[in-house]
This record gives C-alpha cells, structure tokens and sequence, in this order.
C-alpha cells in the first residue's frame, strides 16, 4: 500500500515524541500491505481497524491514537487525514453527534 502524506506522521510524532514509535511501526507495516477490503487491511495488520463514514481509522499505539485515513483498495493508497489522541477522537465523536455530522 503506498502511503501518502508521510509528512502528517513526521509532523504530528516531531510534537508528540510518544507517538513517534507506534506510528512508524504502523507506516512500516502499511507499506508491505496489499489488501482488497477492510477484513484484508484488518487480517494483514492485526490491528484495530474501523470503517468510520467513508474513512478507515486506525488504532495506533496500545489504542492511544486514532489516524483517520481514506484507504483507496483499487489503487492501493492510503491518505492520512488526520491524527488524534484516544480523547481528541471522542471529544469530535460527541461533538458531531451533537451537530448531527459524521465524523
């Protein structure tokens, strides 16, 4: 899988030195993944991976962070969005169910 926006990951861990690991560790995985669907991305990885409103999110570090991607299976590319804290994701969670958005 070809990652794009490797620079998200290396600004958001050059802030954040804790996410620095697991988010290699997840780019480095990522890469060597071919998946058709999301029950491939998950057996592939191992990993805690949701379909969340048209975006694949990620649990990253022990679930510490949440990276929100748009995972293209016909491509192979995944586009970082956004990375979150466990808390920040739940904060925008309620805050749109609130509104009555996706998030």
């Amino acid at each position: 899988m070809h990652i794009i926006a490797k620079r998200k990951l290396r600004e958001y861990y050059t802030s954040n030195a804790q996410a620095k690991l697991p988010l290699i560790e997840w780019y480095s995985k990522m890469s060597g993944v071919f998946a058709g669907d999301l029950m491939a991305l998950r057996a592939a990885l191992n990993a805690g991976v949701d379909a969340v409103h048209g975006y694949t999110v990620f649990n990253i570090g022990g679930n510490n962070y949440r990276l929100i991607t748009a995972v293209h299976y016909n491509t192979q590319r995944c586009y970082v969005r956004e990375i979150w804290t466990h808390a920040e994701y739940s904060e925008k969670q309620n805050q749109d169910k609130l509104k009555g958005g996706d998030v």
